[in-house]
């Protein structure tokens, strides 16, 4: 396997590590801005306590998804992006169709295949949601399928 390519193992304990809502919001506040956060700050900023902040902070780092070191008595905190854009490229191709179709052409095609989440008529009191039948989109979205 290619180092550019995420293993398996690699791809679920990122992703693990993305699933709590508090460390996705620590990864999203570090992705926007360049540079370095003490731990302190992103407590601040996201209303986390210290000890939990820990906790998280721990996740993220032995998922080398932040990059940690100590500057005398701070401890600065750095996104790793280059580890999330390999898991990236491994879920794309796994749901991709033969490198023809990305993550988001595909939740898009998914989306449109599910009449359920297609917008269009919803059904009037007393008809079933399958007897209302939804509009097919026309721009070519799932042509081929």
């Amino acid at each position: 396997m290619e180092d550019s390519q995420a293993t398996s193992r690699e791809v679920v304990r990122v992703l693990a590590a993305l699933s709590d809502e508090n460390r996705f919001r620590i990864v999203e506040l570090l992705a926007g801005r360049e540079g370095e956060m003490t731990c302190g700050a992103i407590g601040d900023a996201l209303d986390i306590s210290p000890s939990l902040l820990s906790h998280h902070l721990a996740i993220l780092a032995n998922a080398e998804i932040i990059g940690r070191r100590k500057k005398g008595l701070w401890t600065l905190n750095v996104l790793q992006p280059g580890v999330i854009e390999r898991q990236l490229e491994a879920l794309e191709k796994l749901i991709g169709r033969n490198g023809h179709e990305g993550l988001a052409e595909t939740v898009i095609r998914l989306r449109n295949v599910d009449g359920a989440t297609r917008p269009g008529p919803r059904p009037e009191p007393g008809q079933t949601p399958g007897s209302v039948e939804a509009p097919r989109p026309d721009d070519g979205a799932i042509a081929g399928s």
